[in-house]
């Protein structure tokens, strides 16, 4: 596995993992009554990242990255925004 098709799928894999929280934490507190959406696209995201994965592992290599890194391009730019916003720790008034 290349280093590049790793960093798109650990990046999706925290995404899922994260929206996961999110369903699992709104159901602890019983406002899961309007989740469906999330849940729905949760569970999607989990299959682009399968059918990622299972095409990597069969030997489509550039079609896996392709299907990692779409994803994975807008998740590493909110995290980038969000570790700015911490670091710098903006004054909002």
């Amino acid at each position: 596995m290349s280093v590049s098709y790793k960093i798109a799928l650990a990046a999706d894999i925290i995404a899922a993992l994260v929206a996961l929280y999110f369903i699992i934490s709104d159901g602890y507190k019983g406002r899961s009554d309007s989740n469906g959406a999330l849940s729905l696209a949760t569970l999607v995201f989990c299959t682009w990242i399968a059918v990622s994965f299972f095409l990597h592992q069969h030997g489509y290599k550039g079609i896996a990255s392709a299907m990692a890194w779409i994803p994975a391009i807008p998740i590493l730019g909110y995290g980038l925004m969000i570790l700015l916003f911490v670091i710098f720790k903006p004054d909002m008034r």
